[in-house]
């Protein structure tokens, strides 16, 4: 059975790679801890001022401004995680057509999303506050951009105060406006300001780590956008999907609904902590050992994937049982019927994971349209599924009932993906290991389930009794293993570890 440090045997270099690879996910994960801290703050906040339908109306503008502003992101992200890790000097090549490119696209954008809304008969207050979201997502598109070029180049010290300092002024700003009483204008300007001030300092140290150069070779700038398509209509597609629940929720539910549901997708995003580390980690080192071989890719994949879904299967168990709990933290009073919801869509995260792995794997093999093919009858799966769940469960079971349909769907819709994914991939990124670890982790769940029924009667203070017993049974079952984590620790300190022992 592989162990961390047989597995990094493979090839000379993997023992540097997962040195650089833990380093780098501590640094960004000093990072996240910091952020989400200031995003908790604003969750808490935002659905208590704003009330279920006012913070629908706001999750309705945001929701409309991504799903227009992703067609910005031609599909560079992708790109650059495969290309920059092994020639950086590649980026000044591109990215000032790309640049130039989005700006005008920009434009035309923004005036479609402003005359839809108001051709549908949205207010003017929702109109204006979808404009400064559309302002905001440009900035937002570039630094996607430079946030994969750091990563890719591996350099993510000064991302991460960066990141720190733009979500502190995003929040500053989100208080100050409530503290004012000001519209949902100035929440929403809270994220252009937060987003301007990164994209300034992100470019900065793009200049710094890359020598990066805003210059225009229309040679390479089609060149990247041709090798771009596919991850690009695979964006589109994911980011589609993702957000008709809310659009679609807007015009087949009530406002309250909305809110509710939005309530809930804002505490479910919790799970998604780890997206992050996946692109600012993982993923640059699947490229890297792509370019030495085929086998390194496949246990790098293997285990990286084990280790993830070692920390999202938990996520989501706590998003389940403590979903009323969570909800009365982070919503308050009024939102206690999104507490269905969140527990229908928590075990999406693991989906998720799955997905954005699966889909790594095969983008570095050359099969990025098997990938864009999958996510596009991922759109209409996840639209008919939103139609059908919104309006039969709705009426049948009743307060937040259109919200569960949502979540239902896109939790279906997430499988469907996952199915066909693994289907082309199999054995890649599947072993008996990872199953192993799969069914004890699964096990220790239904375990902490049955707990969590019998100290219902001690309300909220079930949850900490509930996280000791995963922890002790994940131990003692072998789904968190001491050999394993010492070897880690030993290879991030540079010096070889002792072989785990076979389990």
């Amino acid at each position: 059975m592989e162990s961390y440090t047989q597995t990094a045997a493979v090839p000379a270099h993997s023992a540097r790679e997962a040195q650089l690879a833990i380093w780098n996910t501590l640094k960004l994960s000093s990072s996240l801890i910091l952020t989400w801290g200031v995003a908790l703050g604003v969750r808490a906040l935002l659905p208590r001022y704003l009330g279920p339908a006012q913070f629908g109306a706001y999750s309705f503008a945001e929701a409309v401004a991504m799903t227009f502003f992703v067609f910005c992101s031609l599909g560079v992200e992708t790109y650059v995680q495969k290309e920059i890790p092994v020639r950086p000097e590649h980026a000044s090549e591109f990215f000032g057509g790309i640049l130039a490119l989005r700006l005008a696209m920009s434009g035309l954008l923004l005036a479609a999303m402003c005359f839809g809304l108001a051709l549908t008969g949205r207010s003017h207050e929702i109109v204006l506050a979808a404009a400064i979201f559309g302002l905001g997502q440009i900035f937002f598109v570039h630094n996607a951009t430079f946030v994969s070029m750091l990563n890719a180049r591996g350099t993510v010290d000064g991302m991460s105060v960066v990141n720190v300092i733009a979500k502190v002024s995003w929040g500053a700003c989100i208080f100050t406006a409530v503290g004012l009483h000001l519209g949902l204008w100035a929440l929403a300007a809270s994220f252009l300001v937060g987003e301007a001030l990164r994209s300034a300092a992100l470019y900065h140290l793009c200049r710094r780590h890359l020598a990066l150069r805003l210059t225009l070779h229309p040679e390479h700038l089609r060149a990247a956008l041709k090798r771009s398509a596919p991850f690009f209509v695979t964006g589109l597609a994911l980011t589609l999907y993702s957000r008709f629940d809310v659009m679609l929720l807007s015009y087949l539910a009530t406002a309250r609904e909305v809110g509710w549901y939005s309530a809930s997708s804002q505490v479910s995003n919790l799970g998604l902590m780890l997206i992050p580390l996946i692109s600012g980690v993982c993923l640059p080192m699947f490229s890297r050992a792509r370019r030495r071989s085929e086998e390194e890719l496949g246990v790098t994949i293997r285990r990286s994937l084990e280790v993830i879904l070692t920390l999202a299967i938990p996520v989501s168990l706590a998003l389940f049982i403590g979903a009323d709990v969570w909800i009365k933290v982070l919503g308050g009073a009024g939102f206690e019927p999104a507490a269905r919801s969140l527990r229908v869509i928590s075990p999406i995260f693991i989906l998720t994971y799955v997905a954005i792995l699966s889909s790594s794997c095969l983008n570095l093999i050359n099969r990025a349209w098997t990938v864009t093919r999958v996510c596009l009858c991922g759109i209409f799966i996840n639209a008919g599924l939103n139609v059908l769940l919104i309006t039969r469960l709705g009426p049948l079971l009743g307060t937040g009932g259109a919200g569960m349909g949502a979540a239902l769907a896109a939790v279906l819709t997430e499988a469907f993906v996952c199915a066909l994914l693994l289907s082309v991939i199999g054995r890649r990124v599947i072993d008996a290991r990872l199953l192993r670890s799969i069914s004890r982790t699964a096990g220790v769940c239904v375990a902490v389930f049955l707990l969590d029924l019998l100290l219902k009667p001690i309300g909220p203070w079930r949850l900490v009794a509930d996280g000791a017993a995963y922890l002790g049974l994940a131990m003692l079952s072998g789904v968190v293993r001491i050999d394993e984590v010492r070897a880690l620790v030993a290879q991030s300190r540079g010096r070889a570890a002792p072989a785990a022992a076979p389990g």
